[in-house]
């Protein structure tokens, strides 16, 4: 077996050394094969990058269309049987290429494995995601893209990311692979973690990832029934009132309702949210 990394890049100087690191250091038997991407940094990044060049297999450092587009790009340069794609503010735990491996091995006719997610604030653990039910990728995004290990074979028959997306490419390409019949699998381990840090609370930004979450499986419920094309509408109307209502909040903290639900969680158990994918 070969496990193909795929890194996007795009002046992420701070945290860039840190993601090749989890990436290079994980011990594993299989081949494995690195791949940067880079959007045409002139922060620093480039020079990371180059620290490393005897550990990374493929670098290119062009302008491209965003970060889908840079994902494209590595995944038509990957040669393995298994793709992960980490982006530069990411990290994968240790271990888990090691968990990757065995799990493929002893199930091969797994198409993706996912995961739980740890999240952290200024290097301090704060929340693990938790993957929500698979059945309700028809609403929403209910896992982490940073967490997934796809086939190559997968890409090759359902094709590459929607680059039209800014936001929301990953959530339309898994959803296209759970419609087409792949096979997934949860691992329970936290494959990845993530830095929360840079995130602003921007309501365009919200707004944004809202709009394009909600095109994703649209046709596709329209298709299916008139009743469901309206949970689906509603579902999102919901979704975008509770964003309005909340922005003032979030702006000022906007962490506050993962800290809220993790309380409201150790009170009463499990949310009817969390079959989403609870924070």
């Amino acid at each position: 077996m070969k496990i193909s990394i795929i890194t996007p890049v795009y002046n992420a100087v701070n945290t860039l050394e840190k993601t090749i690191q989890s990436v290079i250091e994980q011990k594993l038997r299989s081949q494995l094969e690195y791949i940067i991407i880079d959007g045409g940094s002139t922060d620093g990044s480039i020079g990371i990058v180059e620290r490393y060049l005897d550990k990374i297999d493929v670098f290119i450092s062009e302008k491209d269309q965003g970060i889908y587009d840079a994902m494209n790009k590595g995944i038509c340069r990957a040669t393995g049987d298994v793709i992960g794609i980490i982006n530069a503010d990411d990290w994968y735990n240790d271990g888990a290429l090691g968990i990757v491996e065995k799990t493929f091995i002893a199930e091969p006719d797994i198409s993706i494995i996912y995961s739980p997610i740890n999240h952290y604030i200024n290097g301090v653990y704060i929340s693990t995601f938790i993957p929500g039910k698979l059945d309700n990728l028809i609403f929403k995004f209910t896992l982490h893209h940073p967490s997934c290990f796809v086939k190559k074979s997968v890409y090759e028959r359902l094709g590459l990311f929607n680059i039209s997306y800014s936001m929301s490419g990953d959530y339309d390409f898994i959803f296209r692979a759970y419609t087409s019949g792949e096979k997934f699998h949860l691992v329970d381990t936290p494959l990845a973690s993530y830095s929360l840090n840079g995130m602003t609370g921007q309501l365009k930004n919200k707004l944004t990832m809202i709009q394009e979450s909600s095109w994703v499986a649209s046709a596709f419920v329209k298709q299916s029934s008139t009743n469901l094309a309206l949970k689906h509408r509603l579902f999102y109307l919901n979704w975008l009132l509770r964003e309005l209502i909340t922005f003032p909040i979030k702006y000022l903290d906007p962490f506050i309702i993962i800290k809220i639900k993790a309380v409201l969680r150790r009170r009463l158990g499990k949310l009817s949210t969390d079959q989403f994918g609870s924070w």
